[in-house]
């Protein structure tokens, strides 16, 4: 976990102005496990590693905002899927207009109520609301951490992501561009890893019918391959 600390505190310097935790006494506020204080979770870690990445990608091509919480989340992302108000996010902005918003484990609602599937990272309309339903989403991303690099992501978590894709009724093309810059790959529906994808680039046709990418080897110093 020492390199993704150690990224995730060097972003906090690009978005010093919207943090309140590069200025703190703890290496990052947003990472210590609620119920078991002072220990850090490896799968959030990178979850929220992830979404830093992502955010600090949008930089180049958008204002990021940062919209501050309410109570103990005014400045701490939340650890697990949880309801979106009072919650921090970020906002891109472009000449001063709201393009869209990037939130982490907000619970989005679909049309079948039983089912909760929520993403770490979701893209949002606009004008999407406290409570975001399939109807405010532009693509999700999952991020799933393994052991070691050459780990390979199974099947399993490949197939929940597409049906959730599907659920969310994601498969066609996003309601708005999002533009990165190092990233722009990864416009879609992503299932993020720092190990090997279970897909291999001669057969990805399920891929493609989920509407789904998998990004292997997505880790600090290394060179990430698209799949889908």
């Amino acid at each position: 976990m020492k390199e993704f600390i150690s990224y995730l505190s060097k972003y906090t310097s690009l978005l010093k102005e919207g943090s309140v935790w590069c200025n703190s006494n703890e290496i990052l506020a947003p990472v210590i496990n609620d119920k078991d204080e002072g220990v850090a979770s490896d799968n959030y870690i990178y979850e929220f590693y992830c979404y830093i990445s992502i955010i600090v990608d949008l930089m180049s091509k958008y204002d990021i905002e940062f919209v501050e919480g309410t109570g103990k989340f005014k400045y701490k992302f939340p650890q697990a899927a949880t309801e979106k108000k009072g919650k921090p996010r970020f906002n891109a902005l472009k000449n001063g207009k709201l393009e869209f918003q990037i939130c982490a484990g907000t619970k989005v609602s679909c049309e079948f109520g039983s089912e909760e599937n929520h993403p770490d990272i979701s893209f949002q309309l606009p004008g999407s609301t406290d409570n975001p339903t399939q109807d405010d989403l532009i693509f999700i991303m999952d991020a799933k951490y393994k052991e070691g690099p050459k780990s390979v992501l199974p099947k399993s978590e490949v197939y929940k992501f597409g049906m959730i894709v599907i659920l969310f009724n994601l498969r066609s093309s996003p309601a708005i561009e999002v533009k990165f810059t190092k990233y722009n790959e990864l416009k879609g529906n992503c299932l993020l890893t720092n190990g090997q994808s279970y897909s291999n680039s001669s057969d990805i046709s399920y891929l493609k019918k989920f509407s789904i990418k998998e990004v292997e080897s997505f880790f600090p110093g290394s060179t990430f391959k698209v799949l889908g």
